[in-house]
């Protein structure tokens, strides 16, 4: 009888230990955090494994890496694009295209209760970024700091390097950092020719550097200042740039976008007096009389006959007279004060302020006109206000 007590405690026993056992929750596995350089990347669908491959939801992805995002629901077509950079997927499809380069994907891209996702791999390698499983903390991090960091480097070097060279006027130099297929080499080829016999002090900075993929997005500033020989203005030019790899693996400049112009009045050049001979300095002011009277009089003829021809004042006032400029405002502009700030062989430059009261306001302003002979006349080549 003792014995057989025992089996039956024994029994009881090992059956309430299996029952524990089994009414136990199964272990549920750690959800997959994403993150790109330390900041964790929020989605409304969890990230999944399947097949070995991690799959996201397809727009905070995206968004996150700064490309624009679209969905075609008609082709079920997924597309990213930043700068000159093109990602698309289809769901259901292991084909992708990567700026028009057909490529396999190991899974294709499929919908889970309502949310479309993508392998995230692909798309953060395809946009230009490494990725590292850390298979302990179950984390993917995607790192887009060292490579712009290293790219932002070599980037602002390829600047200070061009424009030392634009600076000795060695444009040769100057375009090595031109991508040699940019689609706009000529225009750059041609610009430094009209640079050629000016003698400028220019500095350059890049910054807001980005990758997208096979291409880096970047603004740059750069900045001329003339320092002797023929005038020109000093200024400052903005434009954003996007630059590719040369076949020597170095980012060269591929095309570019013109944002804004600043232009510059050097220390102490409004208190210049040069000395005129009268004849000249005559000659100079009835040019701008005859620039008022054709402005007043809404006269093209004689507004144009004081400007010197193909200059780039000659076409913007062609194309504002044929925008139609004297039929939306009216000119009543003289100058109240004015002298001549640089002189030397056929050009000069004159300060004037003026007022215009044409409908009823007065409008007070300064400006700068830069006159070149042409054929012995005095002609305005360019124009710039400088009212504060």
């Amino acid at each position: 009888m003792i014995k057989r007590r025992i089996g039956l405690l024994v029994f009881a026993m090992l059956f309430v230990f299996s029952s524990t056992i089994q009414a136990a929750p199964a272990k549920t596995p750690a959800q997959i955090r994403v993150f790109l350089d330390g900041q964790e990347i929020k989605f409304q669908a969890a990230p999944v494994i399947k097949n070995g491959v991690t799959f996201v939801q397809f727009r905070p992805l995206f968004q996150t890496l700064g490309y624009k995002v679209n969905w075609t629901s008609a082709t079920k077509q997924v597309t990213g694009t930043l700068a000159d950079q093109k990602l698309v997927m289809k769901l259901g499809s292991t084909i992708a295209y990567v700026n028009g380069q057909k490529t396999k994907l190991p899974i294709a891209p499929y919908t889970k209760a309502g949310n479309t996702l993508v392998p995230l791999r692909f798309v953060a390698e395809s946009t230009g970024l490494p990725v590292k499983w850390d298979a302990k903390a179950h984390t993917i991090k995607i790192d887009r700091k060292t490579v712009t960091d290293k790219a932002s480097a070599e980037i602002k070097k390829l600047y200070k390097n061009q424009a030392a060279a634009e600076s000795k006027g060695d444009f040769k130099g100057a375009m090595t950092a031109i991508h040699p297929k940019s689609p706009s080499y000529k225009e750059y080829e041609q610009s430094y020719k009209e640079m050629a016999g000016y003698n400028v002090k220019v500095s350059s900075f890049a910054y807001d550097v980005t990758v997208a993929g096979s291409s880096v997005v970047a603004s740059v500033e750069k900045t001329y200042e003339r320092t002797s020989g023929p005038f020109i203005w000093d200024y400052t030019i903005y434009y954003d740039v996007i630059l590719k790899k040369n076949a020597s693996g170095a980012w060269k400049e591929y095309d570019s976008a013109l944002l804004d112009i600043e232009y510059h009045v050097p220390d102490g050049f409004l208190e210049q007096k040069p000395v005129v001979p009268e004849a000249e300095q005559t000659a100079m002011l009835n040019t701008l009389q005859t620039h008022y009277k054709g402005m007043n009089e809404e006269d093209r003829v004689t507004l144009l006959s004081a400007v010197y021809p193909k200059s780039p004042y000659f076409e913007m006032m062609n194309e504002a007279i044929n925008a139609g400029i004297f039929d939306d405002l009216n000119f009543h502009i003289q100058a109240d004060a004015s002298h001549i700030v640089l002189y030397q062989d056929n050009e000069a430059v004159i300060y004037t302020e003026e007022t215009d009261d044409a409908d009823g306001d007065t409008y007070t302003s300064s400006s700068l006109y830069w006159l070149k002979k042409n054929n012995g006349q005095w002609l305005i080549y360019d124009l710039i206000d400088i009212t504060d």
